[in-house]
C-alpha cells in the first residue's frame, strides 16, 4: 500500500501540478484532523471483538454494541457532511493559498472532500471490527486493492481521460461508496453466529455505557495524538503557498511511511496482545511485545535513517524535481527521524490498550500535547517547515526515553531496562553507526541517471537493514532456528 502511494505521487504531481496536488494534500489533512469525531469508538468495537473472541458468549454483548456505534457513527457521519458543506466557501477563499485554481472548483473540492471523509470514516468502523476478529490477510487483500483502486486508478483518470481536479475528487467519492460496502459486508459475513438476534437498527444504552470509559480515553487520547502529529501541517497548510505545500505534502509523505511500515505489525499485534491479556497468559504476551518491539526498531531506524541522510538524491530520485529535492531535503530528515522514535515510542500504548487501561495513556498525551503544539506552532510560524521538522524530532526523542520507563514501571515493572538494554539500544547503535559510515563514505550524484540513482539507494537501504536486522537478538534467534532446522 505504502509503495503504490510512493510511486503514484510523483506522477500526480507530474499531471495536476503543484498547486492541484496541494489540494490533494489539503484533503489528506482534512481527514487526519476529521478523527477527532471518531471518539474512541472504531479503536473500541476492535477491541472488545478481540476480547470478545476469550470469553463465552462474549459475541452476545458485543452484538449489542455493533448495533449501538453504528447509530452513532451514522449521525456522526452525516454531521461530518453537512458542516464541511456549510464551512467550504470560507476554506476555499479565506485559508487555502490558490493562485491558479478557480475559487467555484475549490469549493467544489472542499464539499467531495467532505463526503469523501463521512464515507472512510464509517468504513473504518468495520475495518476495526475485521482487524479485532483478526481476519487480517483479507483485510490486507482488500487493502491492497482499493487503495491501488485509489491511486492507480486514479492516475489512468489522470493520463488517459482527464486532468480535471474536480474529476480526480469525485472519483475518490466512488471508490469510498465500493470501501463502505466491502467492509461491511465482510465484517458481518465472518461475525460469529448468536443466540439472539439484534434487529436491523438499535441503540443499548447500557452497553456503551460500560465502554464508555475506555472510548472516552481512545477518544481524547486521538484527539491530543492530532494534535501532537497534525499541528505542524495545519499551520504549514496556512503559512506555505499551495505549490509550497504540495512539495511539503510529499515530504510528509515519504516520512509519514516510516510509521506505516509499523502498521502491519501494531495490526497483528494489537488483538492478540488483548487475546493474551484476556487469557493471562503474560509470558507469551511479553514474549510477543518484545520481538514485535525489535522488528519495528529494525525496521523504522533503517528506513528512517537512510531517508534522513539521503533526502536529497532521494527526492529527486523519486520525483524528478530538482526544486523539490533542494526545498524539501532539509525538512525531511527530521521528519523522517522523528517518526523513526515515534514508531517505537507507540509500544507502550500498545501494552495499554491490551490491558483496558489507558489512564497513563491520557496523562502521557496531554503533557506531550501541551508541551509540544506550542513549541511547533512558534517554530512553524517563525522558521517555516524546517524548524517544525527540528521541533518534531528533538521532542519525540526526549519524550520516548522519559516517559516509556514509566508505563512499563507501571504495567510490567522490572521489564523496562532489559527491554531498552538488551532489544532497543544494540539495533539502536548499530542502525546509527553503520548509516553514518555509509553516508560519509558514499556519496550520490544527482547528475546521474535517475534509476541508477534510485537503485543504488535501494542497495544501500537493503544493506543497513539486514545489518541492522543482525543486530536483534530475536530476528537473529529465528534465523539460527531455521537454519537448524
Amino acid at each position: 500500500m505504502m509503495l503504490i502511494g510512493i510511486v503514484v505521487t510523483p506522477l500526480y504531481l507530474q499531471h495536476l501540478g503543484a498547486e492541484a496536488y496541494g489540494l490533494v494534500g489539503f484533503f489528506a489533512l482534512m481527514q487526519a484532523w476529521m478523527n477527532l469525531l471518531d471518539m474512541g469508538l472504531g479503536p473500541t468495537l476492535g477491541r472488545q471483538a478481540a476480547y470478545a473472541r476469550g470469553q463465552v458468549e462474549g459475541f452476545e454483548t458485543f452484538k449489542r454494541l455493533l448495533k449501538s456505534f453504528e447509530v452513532i457513527f451514522f449521525v456522526l457521519a452525516v454531521i461530518i457532511v453537512f458542516a464541511i458543506y456549510i464551512l467550504s466557501d470560507w476554506i476555499a477563499i479565506s485559508w487555502i493559498k490558490s493562485e491558479s485554481i478557480a475559487i467555484e472548483t475549490l469549493v467544489y473540492c472542499v464539499v467531495l472532500m467532505g463526503v469523501m471523509i463521512g464515507l472512510r470514516w464509517f468504513s473504518g468502523l468495520y475495518r476495526s471490527g475485521i482487524n479485532g476478529l483478526e481476519d487480517q490477510v483479507w483485510l490486507n487483500v482488500a487493502n491492497i486493492i482499493l487503495t491501488s483502486l485509489k491511486f492507480l486508478g486514479a492516475l489512468c483518470l489522470l493520463a488517459f481521460i482527464s486532468q480535471d481536479i474536480r474529476h480526480f475528487f469525485e472519483y475518490q467519492v466512488l471508490i469510498g461508496l465500493i470501501e463502505l460496502a466491502a467492509f461491511s459486508i465482510r465484517f458481518y459475513s465472518i461475525l460469529p453466529v448468536t443466540k439472539t438476534r439484534t434487529p436491523l437498527v438499535a441503540f443499548y444504552w447500557s452497553v456503551v455505557k460500560d465502554v464508555a470509559p475506555f472510548a472516552v480515553g481512545i477518544a481524547y487520547t486521538a484527539g491530543t495524538w492530532v494534535l501532537i502529529t497534525q499541528t505542524d501541517k495545519l499551520i504549514l497548510s496556512g503559512v506555505l503557498s499551495l505549490a509550497e505545500f504540495g512539495y511539503f505534502s510529499m515530504i510528509s509523505l515519504v516520512a509519514g511511511g516510516i510509521v506505516m511500515l509499523s502498521g502491519p505489525i501494531s495490526q497483528a499485534i494489537m488483538p492478540r496482545l488483548t487475546m493474551l491479556y484476556s487469557q493471562d497468559n503474560k509470558n507469551e504476551l511479553l514474549s510477543l511485545y518484545s520481538d514485535a518491539s525489535q522488528l519495528v526498531t529494525v525496521t523504522s531506524l533503517s528506513v528512517s535513517l537512510m531517508i534522513g541522510l539521503y533526502a536529497e538524491p532521494l527526492i529527486y530520485a523519486w520525483a524528478g524535481d530538482r526544486e523539490a529535492a533542494e526545498w524539501g531535503a532539509g525538512v525531511l530528515i527530521w521528519f523522517a527521524l522523528g517518526n523513526g522514535v515515534l514508531a517505537i515510542a507507540a509500544f507502550q500504548y500498545y501494552l495499554q490498550s491490551a490491558f483496558g487501561q489507558l489512564r497513563l495513556h491520557v496523562i502521557g498525551s496531554t503533557l506531550s500535547a501541551i508541551i509540544q503544539v506550542p513549541l511547533i506552532f512558534y517554530a512553524a510560524t517563525n522558521y517555516g517547515a524546517q524548524g517544525a521538522g527540528i521541533t518534531w524530532f528533538a521532542f519525540r526523542t526526549i519524550w520516548f526515553l522519559c516517559w516509556t520507563p514509566v508505563v512499563h514501571r507501571q504495567f510490567i515493572p522490572g521489564f523496562h531496562l532489559r527491554w531498552m538494554l538488551k532489544g532497543i539500544l544494540p539495533i539502536a547503535i548499530v542502525t546509527m553507526c553503520v548509516a553514518l559510515a555509509m553516508h560519509f563514505l558514499i556519496t550520490l550524484d544527482l547528475n546521474q541517471n535517475r534509476l541508477d540513482l534510485f537503485a543504488k539507494l535501494i542497495s544501500l537501504g537493503l544493506l543497513l537493514l539486514s545489518v541492522s536486522a543482525l543486530s536483534s537478538s530475536a530476528i537473529r534467534q529465528r534465523i539460527f532456528r531455521l537454519l537448524k532446522n
